[in-house]
């Protein structure tokens, strides 16, 4: 099996949100991922004190390229050491773009890190109410660091709660849905949340599915990508 490498690509998902209304700038607009992995159940994490992911949205779209070259400016200009990625949010027919930060140590930092972005030259989304009442759509564009595990499964080399399973082909979201929901109906345990996604490798788009759950065997994952390529033949 091939060793660590990394491939570019992005996420996917339906998420609850929520939005910061203290500890920003005042009028910005920062989202909070509240249920990071909804479809996994008996994971802990505190919210309180340090956020595990949010999203700072701008006043208009940056290229991917604009999003780290900010990244690199705040990492060489302040204390921060963050990880960002391009972030797109779909509230209904709305769109919105942004950055996804992780790596923060606490909420007191997101208004030093948004006068740091201001400084580098990104204009932030001001003065917007937007609504949380239902999940919204959130794509991820980001860098992978993974490890072949078995024929097109893979590891994530930053999580260890995180694989990846290439599929054979580019499926809907509402259709992706329906066959997660027939899938989990048919393994043998069904406590892990999964999302869609793609990778860029090969020169060529690799479809795939990302998988959240701790203490996972590479049977349940083979078992996985079974169940969905039988379930995706149907279609």
């Amino acid at each position: 099996m091939e060793k660590y490498r990394e491939v570019v690509g992005h996420i996917i998902k339906e998420e609850q949100i929520s939005l910061l209304k203290h500890q920003i700038i005042s009028g910005t607009v920062v989202v909070n991922i509240d249920h990071p992995f909804p479809g996994f159940h008996g994971w802990d994490y505190n919210f309180t004190s340090k956020p595990r992911s949010i999203i700072i949205l701008t006043a208009k779209l940056y290229s991917w390229a604009k999003i780290l070259r900010a990244q690199a400016y705040v990492n060489q200009n302040t204390d921060l050491k963050i990880n960002a990625s391009f972030a797109k949010i779909m509230v209904g027919k709305t769109v919105y773009y942004g950055m996804r930060i992780k790596g923060l140590n606490s909420y007191e930092q997101i208004p030093g890190l948004q006068t740091a972005l201001e400084n580098f030259g990104l204009e932030l989304l001001k003065n917007k109410k937007i609504k949380t009442d239902k999940p919204v759509s959130i794509k991820i564009s980001k860098f992978f660091h993974i490890k072949n595990l078995d024929d097109q499964i893979y590891k994530d080399q930053c999580n260890d709660d995180m694989y990846y399973i290439e599929i054979p082909q580019y499926l809907s979201w509402e259709t992706f849905r329906q066959i997660t929901e027939n899938v989990k109906h048919n393994v043998s345990n069904n406590n892990f949340d999964v999302v869609k996604g793609i990778f860029y490798k090969d020169d060529t788009v690799k479809d795939m599915i990302r998988i959240f759950k701790t203490k996972m065997t590479l049977e349940l994952l083979q078992e996985i990508k079974q169940r969905y390529e039988k379930a995706i033949k149907s279609v």
